[in-house]
């Protein structure tokens, strides 16, 4: 046995040392001592008088005897090792000890010697304490049994006869056999397992603080050791369930996460193994723990509950191995059966089954906009299986109206999908009196399966949901939990499928602002039918408390026409345009509605309204508004003489500059549309400049300037067009140092149109990987690729370029690139790089992405940046195994 490494009792004897420091005893004389024997361990030993102080701990008590006149203090205990593995040398164990004494103490070891002792080994030490005292220890080692004497004093008196008396009287007989242990059963009704152990477990349980939510539940790890020293074993087991209102939504990133937990102390010795136990996953972990003792690690997931299993090893020579009693033994007990209780939300008229120990989440913000006034969430945990149950509840508002339970129970359903998840099993059920449906909802990528009942009753809707293993998702407990819901007394009825139009508009006229908002936002999900457009087109005509609501209701009501209208709403609206009361903000609002009205005439009455009168002062994006230029060339090229003309205001001047693009870049003939008036297009270039040289620093800057910007240099990215004032406007925004982008879309523009670049200023942005990508394009779009140093062409530097730009547009741009090698796959070749970032929270992490395939880049091959995929993982020491492994996902997913 190695002492050094497995025998926690020396850090205890720390408290011991420390304490009995400070006690102290009178003179002594030789008068008659007392006699302490231990039949138990086969020794006696005499000293002053009986130990008036002991410390007990697990394998040894330590006795002591001080007076309070005397600084001199007796301590003996005795160590069974008998049960240790007999590795060690016993001048190993000796020396052990003495270091442990030593440091422990703070001290200083003066002198060490051995004693000629026939029986076994004998050894004393002499530890300065401080100034004043020492500290004379004797060990004996006999028949495997460790005896242990001390004295302190002061350092003129600690060797005097009185010692030399306690040493010698140390006398060694036979202790008792030792009992052979059994190794024990542990079985754990709320951790649902059991396991046989070589004895009884310490518990080490503790909580831990939650890692996603600083305020959140905390983990509370049920964490058990058991050691065999006679083996040199060392086990632990523990479980753990989610904290309060989490479920295990990815179990691959669960068996991720507790696999960097692992190595942050020991080393992977090989990649793990995936293992099952009952059809519930696992994951089996070579490791070397501390960098000395070989460990296996198995972990289970079970729902929502992790469980974990370990063998360490205490001599650094030995492996572990799996065939043995411990893990043989485990085995998943069936859960047991929690006591439920009512639950009767405060105010409601309903009752359900749940757990007493409840978190609870009340949610009154952020409803303007919906059908619903609230969220009253109650999460639970099964301290029995570790699965997490939920059950909701929203008030409905007034306004609520529905055309079919189905069709509304479908739209909910949806909504609660996320990526990648599917309906496996769903059938429509009855919740006391009230339709609902149940169903089940399973990730494809997780495996991971939630169940859920959801159903409408009067003037609330409900949703119960079960995140459990597959052996609690269906039992009893389930059952009578999801079967529970009861109403226990009457409410005002509420019709969910009435029309609720009046009402909306009844409150739109509320002095109460409450309601006044209420009903406003009843526009954003409110599904008014043909029936209702009477009522709209009235409204319209209404005057509301202030001219500012009256333009936001009218608002409100027009973009309800993109939903539902008739043959009358394109007049409506036309009307309503050239009504001089309407604002350039509804006037936006209406052209971005009537091009897609049913209507023969909805073209020619949005050409006329926008052309001959076009809202400048609205607030809104264009976009919209110019939607019918933008989405079809053919209408912009029959209308692009008009059209252009809006190149005179500057709301519409970005646009007129794209769509002139789209056209110009047209193969069908019609460039010399634009290409006759670019004179006229670029005719405000000059003075768009120099307003935003002087407002952009400004606090009160429309950033939609920068839109207009980006427009003109885009244009000249794309097609040449030099005069005078392009070659000012691309050299001023080329030296832009507050815009980085514009810098370098001026910089390719200058290459594009062939205008001059001094060569200090090319180099500084040829070296920053920002910009380097975009000008080496632009110099190969012109045959200038000879222009491009050739340390960039390598494939090695071009690979890290790609990576660069791959990572910005998703994460950010990486601050460290390191090529860790080249593999080869069917004939390609690819790079593995590692990249970081320098920010604390990432400082020191290196993920690994692949790059490629590798080809030649030159002025005679198409310029395309190699495809890059990274999944975000740390590069392993098999970073070739690892790299290959992203090989699929590359040829899919990589760009």
């Amino acid at each position: 046995m190695n002492l050094k490494r497995s025998f926690s009792t020396n850090i205890l004897l720390t408290v011991c040392f420390v304490l009995v420091s400070n006690l102290s005893f009178s003179n002594l004389t030789l008068w008659d001592w007392y006699t302490y024997t231990n039949t138990d361990l086969g020794y006696s030993l005499e000293l002053p008088n009986e130990p008036n102080y002991q410390d007990d701990y697990d394998s040894f008590i330590i006795y002591s005897y001080n007076d309070t006149n005397s600084k001199r203090v007796y301590s003996f205990f005795a160590l069974d090792l008998r049960d240790r593995n007999q590795d060690s040398k016993p001048s190993e164990i000796v020396d052990n000890f003495t270091n442990n004494i030593v440091n422990n103490l703070n001290g200083e070891l003066l002198d060490k010697k051995e004693i000629k002792y026939s029986d076994g080994l004998q050894y004393k030490i002499l530890v300065k304490i401080n100034e004043e005292k020492l500290m004379s220890a004797q060990f004996t080692l006999q028949n495997n049994i460790l005896y242990y004497l001390s004295v302190e004093d002061l350092k003129d008196s600690v060797d005097n006869n009185n010692t030399k008396r306690f040493f010698n009287s140390l006398k060694v007989t036979s202790a008792k056999p030792m009992e052979v242990k059994e190794w024990l059963d542990f079985v754990s009704e709320k951790g649902a397992f059991s396991i046989t152990i070589p004895e009884e477990p310490t518990d080490l349980s503790r909580e831990y603080p939650n890692p996603l939510e600083e305020d959140g539940e905390p983990y509370y790890l049920y964490l058990y050791s058991a050691p065999d020293y006679k083996n040199d074993d060392n086990y632990l087991f523990r479980y753990n369930d989610q904290p309060l209102g989490y479920f295990m939504e990815d179990p691959a990133g669960g068996f991720e996460s507790m696999q960097e937990t692992l190595t942050a102390r020991a080393e992977l010795l090989s990649p793990p193994k995936t293992i099952f136990l009952d059809g519930n996953e696992g994951r089996e972990y070579e490791l070397l723990l501390d960098g000395k003792f070989h460990t296996i690690c198995r972990i289970y997931l079970r729902g929502n509950r992790a469980y974990l299993l370990l063998k360490q090893k205490l001599n650094e020579k030995e492996k572990a191995t799996t065939d043995d009693t411990f893990f043989n033994s485990f085995k998943f007990e069936p859960y047991k059966t929690p006591e439920l209780t009512t639950l009767q939300p405060r105010g409601t008229n309903f009752e359900v089954l749940f757990f007493d120990d409840l978190k609870r989440v009340i949610d009154t913000v952020g409803y303007e906009s919906t059908y619903l006034k609230n969220s009253n969430d109650y999460f639970a945990l099964n301290e029995m299986s570790g699965g997490t149950y939920q059950f909701g509840y929203s008030d409905l508002k007034d306004y609520f109206k529905i055309a079919s339970k189905d069709e509304f129970f479908e739209t909910n359903i949806d909504a609660l999908k996320s990526w990648n998840d599917s309906i496996i099993k769903q059938k429509n059920i009855k919740v006391g009196n009230e339709d609902g449906v149940e169903f089940h909802i399973q990730n494809e990528g997780t495996k991971v399966i939630t169940k859920h009942q959801l159903w409408l009753q009067n003037k609330r809707l409900f949703l119960m949901t079960g995140y459990l293993s597959d052996e609690e998702r269906d039992s009893k407990l389930t059952d009578s939990i999801f079967n529970s819901f009861k109403v226990i007394s009457k409410e005002p009825e509420f019709d969910v499928f009435s029309s609720k139009t009046d009402a909306i508009f009844n409150d739109l006229r509320s002095k109460d602002s409450i309601v006044y908002h209420n009903a406003l936002g009843a526009f954003d999900y409110y599904e008014f039918e043909t029936t209702d457009l009477p009522k709209l087109y009235e409204a319209l005509n209404y005057s509301y408390d202030s001219q500012e609501k009256t333009n936001l209701i009218k608002d409100k009501i027009a973009e309800q026409f993109s939903l539902v209208s008739d043959s009358k709403t394109l007049d409506v609206l036309k009307n309503l345009y050239t009504n001089e009361s309407t604002n350039d903000d509804l006037k936006a609002t209406i052209l971005t509605i009537i091009p897609d009205l049913e209507n023969d005439d909805a073209l020619s009455v949005y050409k006329d309204l926008f052309l001959n009168n076009p809202p400048v002062n609205t607030e809104n994006y264009t976009w919209g508004v110019v939607s019918p230029f933008t989405d079809s060339l053919n209408y912009a090229i029959e209308n692009y003489k008009d059209f252009s003309t809006l190149i005179k205001h500057e709301k519409y001047r970005s646009d007129v500059l794209d769509v002139s693009l789209n056209i110009l870049q047209d193969s069908t003939g019609h460039s010399s549309l634009v290409s006759d008036n670019m004179e006229k297009l670029f005719q405000y270039m000059e003075s768009d400049l120099q307003k935003y040289l002087e407002e952009k620093d400004k606090d009160e800057y429309d950033y939609s300037m920068n839109s207009l910007i980006y427009s003109y240099l885009n244009f000249l990215n794309k097609s040449s067009y030099k005069n005078e004032f392009t070659d000012t406007f691309t050299s001023t925004l080329a030296k832009e140092k507050d815009n980085q982008w514009f810098s370098l879309q001026a910089t390719t523009a200058r290459i594009v149109n062939n205008y001059p670049l001094d060569n200090a200023f090319i180099e500084t942005q040829m070296d920053s990987l920002f910009s380097r990508y975009e000008i080496m394009e632009a110099y190969h779009k012109t045959n200038q690729f000879n222009k491009v140093p050739k340390k960039y062409i390598k494939p090695e530097e071009f690979a890290k370029l790609a990576l660069y730009n791959y990572v910005g547009e998703d994460e950010g741009y990486p601050d460290t690139m390191t090529v860790v090698g080249k593999i080869k796959n069917e004939g390609d070749e690819y790079y593995a790089i590692s990249f970081g970032y320098e920010y604390e929270e990432a400082e020191g992490e290196e993920y690994l992405a692949i790059v490629g395939p590798i080809k030649e880049i030159s002025q005679k091959t198409p310029y395309e940046r190699y495809k890059c995929y990274t999944e975000w993982d740390s590069v392993e020491k098999d970073w070739k195994t690892q790299t290959k492994n992203l090989i699929p996902s590359l040829i899919e997913y990589g760009y």
